[in-house]
């Protein structure tokens, strides 16, 4: 009756399953019943399947197949790979009868393939999955790993073949490990005990027994990773580890890609197998729905071009004779294995694209983490991996220990929450432990600070082949995070990660600010030494006195003291003591003087003396200049290249240090000289620690100086007026936290840290802990040489004592004046002396009063005058 119904309606589907696949047969059916439930044309599909004992062999299949040809089957599903026998391809070749796998199968060679030509898979092609896998291992960024798989699964080579190709290449860093379902767990975990780093290949059904015999050996900590590459593995009972705080170990597994337009348009449907999602439920099941669609979108699509009366065929004789071939039979392989992509919403595991061997060469790969169910990354056939949303949740499963060094002020112990007895985290203050509190309220974790025994950044040892400080605690996986003020070095980077840079700085020189002498009230005549001050008193005083003698014995220096007298009875010299001394003074300080010779004798004399005089003058100014600001100037040493080119001043970096590495490793010139003077002092020139060599700069007052980090050079001088920075910075570097090889919670620190800059969190952070907003020092310490200095009262305050004193003597001499010509007017207006005083000075207090008249003196003269006259 089959057999006529498959004549007539030529949709006959056959399939074969072993007896222990009943979940598999049971959604073949319940998929065909929905198409054919949902299907308006005139054919359906009528399913005829065959039974299979896991004892059955080639001659068993072969005549199961043939049966199903005999009932008039158009094409036959299966079987499963738990079959190692190819016979069923080979008769449907022979038969021309469409073969349709849904299962891992052997990838066959060339010389095989010409038996297969109507075999078509929508599994994943063994051959794009080992690529995904060494994609993704790639991705993890591991340095090395080792590959544990079934000795008994047959395909395990094909489908890790890349992974065993690095083998091959670097057999030093990439083992491989295989087990026998039938031995003892515990002798391959102790095989590969203290690896932190394993690639698992193995069926859902084993995994938990293998994941618990690993415990004992380490190998489920949180410092390893597992990656799992059967795409089954969301139906194994991994879940149950999830509360076992044994097992802390990171997961990675993978899953073909769900195709999300599928389950929007089939979101109405309530059959048991067309709407379980599609990690809940095994892959098979989804392909085998993929694999009928597939089928009846193809005869869908015929019926209407093609007969499907197609003539009886003898499996036997086909077999034994040449291959037959029908036309409608070929039609539909080849339809299958081109169908439009417009039809890729049909199928639950996205598009099916098949090369010219019937593998299927497009779909996706999602890598998830098994326990608790969340996608992470998607692979696709390009090579792209492409990273989804990672929750917070992977954050909390631990307490991450972060490892750090004490050192000011990114991590320094707060002696008030000691004196209180506050515990852990709250022990400490600084810039560090800011930023990982920022970071995990942004990201969502806890932490524990855990500061290193040795208080070392990170130092490799050649003779013992190790790292020390923070590096080492990472290396050894006895910290998750490392932070301080961490610099990212090649060196470094090859041993662990870095996040993103949290701070760029540079290299720069600390020097001891000598502090500023405080100069004597007279320090405006230290430009001229004693003996030259001498010579030019004694030169004043001996031109004015020449002056006085070459005027007299000139013609021309005798004048008419009244010029409206054609006949005067006398002839006055103006050149008396006051006015040559008046000329010489005026002249010493460039003031000029209204009273100038008039013989050529004199003004040759004169202009001998101004000569001298300006010279002595601009000498004295440019001396005075120089003087009083050459303790702001900056000495023989601006930068690291005069610091590398003299040998008086000693200076060094902290051992060990990037800075330190820097110059030891550097090929530059001046960097490598500088470096060379640091290896040769005595005593050394390193230090343990920069606060030893800050110490050691502000002890030596001067003769020795520090190289250190910008940052941590900005926060010494900005609290000790004693410090400055000398030179500009230079060898750019950055700051970042370090997290082990492969740690993939480096992404999302690097993504926090980038969102708390864009928000100006971190320029915040340093200004908290780097500015001193109690600083007296005086801003910009270092002066360019270009720069004229500001002058202090201090340093000129002689020259205002000098004005005042000057003011004085004079005040007095004019008041002695005052009192002498006082008397005169006394006498001559036959006053007394106190009367005239009154009288004098209520005349010279009224200052608006510019006109004094003259009085007649009692002796009879013509007139009584204030001041006499030369």
């Amino acid at each position: 009756m089959a057999k006529e119904m498959g004549k007539l309606l030529g949709n006959a589907t056959g399939a074969l399953f072993y007896e222990n696949e009943y979940e598999y047969q049971k959604a073949f059916e319940s998929i065909v019943l929905r198409i054919n439930s949902e299907n308006k044309s005139n054919f359906k599909l009528l399913p005829i399947i065959k039974k299979l004992s896991s004892y059955d062999g080639p001659d068993v299949l072969k005549r199961k197949a043939c049966n199903l040809i005999g009932d008039g089957v158009e094409a036959i599903f299966g079987p499963s790979s738990q079959t190692e026998s190819d016979i069923v391809a080979v008769i449907c070749n022979n038969t021309g009868i469409p073969h349709i796998l849904f299962d891992n199968w052997i990838e066959e060679n060339y010389s095989q393939k010409y038996k297969h030509r109507m075999t078509l898979n929508v599994y994943p092609s063994q051959t794009i999955l080992s690529k995904a896998y060494a994609d993704i291992v790639n991705s993890f960024g591991w340095k090395k790993f080792t590959i544990v798989y079934d000795s008994e699964d047959v395909q395990a080579y094909t489908k890790l073949q890349d992974l065993f190709q690095l083998h091959s290449l670097h057999a030093d860093v990439v083992h491989i490990r295989k087990f026998n379902k039938n031995e003892d767990y515990r002798i391959l975990w102790k095989s590969i005990k203290g690896e932190r780093r394993i690639v698992l290949d193995c069926s859902p059904n084993i995994l938990l027994d293998l994941l618990q015999a690993a415990i004992p050996f380490g190998l489920t900590g949180q410092f390893n990773h597992l990656f799992l590459t059967n795409l089954d593995t969301h139906k194994s009972e991994i879940k149950r580890l999830r509360d076992n705080p044994v097992y802390a170990m990171n997961v990675t597994a993978v899953r073909l890609k769900l195709n999300d337009d599928f389950y929007k348009n089939s979101s109405g449907h309530k059959t048991d197998y067309a709407n379980i999602k599609f990690h809940r439920q095994p892959l098979k099941v989804t392909l085998i729905y993929d694999a009928l669609m597939l089928y009846a979108i193809t005869l869908k699509n015929i019926t209407t071009n093609y007969p499907t009366n197609e003539r009886y065929i003898n499996c036997e004789y086909n077999q034994y004779n040449s291959t037959y071939s029908s036309p409608t039979r070929n039609y539909i392989y080849n339809s299958m294995k081109n169908i439009s992509p417009l039809y890729e919403t049909q199928f639950r595991s996205g598009s099916l694209l098949f090369d010219d061997n019937g593998q299927r060469t497009d779909f996706s790969i999602e890598m998830y983490e098994p326990l608790d169910d969340y996608g992470t990354a998607i692979w696709n056939t390009k090579g792209q991996i492409t990273q989804q949303y990672i929750r917070g949740t992977v954050f909390k499963k631990i307490v991450y220990r972060v490892a750090t060094r004490i050192g000011e002020p990114y991590f320094m112990e707060n002696s008030t929450a000691i004196a209180e007895n506050i515990t852990h985290n709250g022990r400490y203050m600084g810039y560090a432990v800011d930023l990982i509190e920022a970071l995990s309220k942004e990201i969502g974790f806890e932490y524990i600070f855990v500061p290193v025994a040795d208080n070392g950044y990170g130092k490799y040892n050649k003779e013992t082949k190790q790292w020390n400080g923070i590096i080492g605690e990472l290396i050894n996986n006895d910290a998750h995070m490392g932070i301080c003020d961490l610099t990212i070095t090649q060196a470094r980077k090859t041993v662990v990660d870095f996040t993103v840079p949290f701070m760029q700085l540079g290299i720069s020189i600390l020097a001891y600010q000598k502090p500023t002498e405080s100069k004597a009230w007279s320090a405006f005549l230290d430009p001229f030494t004693v003996d030259v001050w001498i010579y030019v008193m004694i030169s004043i005083f001996i031109i004015a006195l020449l002056f006085i003698f070459m005027a007299r014995i000139s013609r021309d220096e005798w004048e008419n003291p009244h010029p409206c007298n054609k006949d005067p009875i006398s002839l006055e010299n103006k050149w008396n003591i006051s006015n040559s001394f008046w000329l010489t003074m005026g002249s010493i300080m460039t003031a000029g003087s209204d009273i100038l010779p008039c013989s050529a004798s004199m003004r040759t004399f004169n202009a001998m003396w101004w000569i001298f005089a300006v010279i002595i003058a601009n000498s004295y100014t440019a001396n005075l200049a120089a003087f009083l600001t050459n303790s702001k100037m900056e000495g023989s040493i601006s930068g690291i290249q005069d610091l590398a080119e003299q040998t008086k001043v000693k200076f060094g970096t902290m051992e060990g240090g990037s800075t330190f590495t820097f110059f030891s490793e550097s090929n530059e010139t001046t960097y490598r000289l500088a470096y060379n003077l640091m290896q040769n002092n005595d005593p050394p020139a390193y230090t343990k620690d920069n606060k030893e060599g800050v110490d050691r700069v502000l002890k030596n007052n001067g003769s020795y100086m520090f190289l250190m980090e910008t940052t941590s050079l900005e926060y010494n001088t900005e609290r000790n007026c004693k410090l400055k920075m000398l030179g500009e910075k230079f060898g750019e570097k950055h700051y970042a936290i370090a997290v082990p090889f492969g740690a993939e919670y480096r992404s999302n620190l690097s993504v926090a840290i980038l969102k708390l800059s864009e928000r100006g969190e971190l320029f915040q952070l340093k200004n908290k802990w780097w500015k001193n907003h109690n600083n007296t020092c005086r801003e910009g310490v270092q002066m360019d040489a270009s720069e004229t200095p500001d002058m202090t009262f201090s340093e000129v305050r002689g020259i205002f004592y000098t004005l005042g004193v000057g003011v004085i003597i004079a005040y007095i001499a004019g008041i002695f004046e005052f009192l002498i010509y006082t008397q005169k007017v006394a006498a001559g207006e036959k006053l007394t002396f106190k009367k005239a005083f009154l009288k004098e000075i209520t005349f010279v207090l009224c200052v608006w009063n510019n006109k004094k008249p003259l009085k007649l003196a009692s002796s009879g003269s013509s007139k009584t005058t204030s001041p006499n006259t030369s």
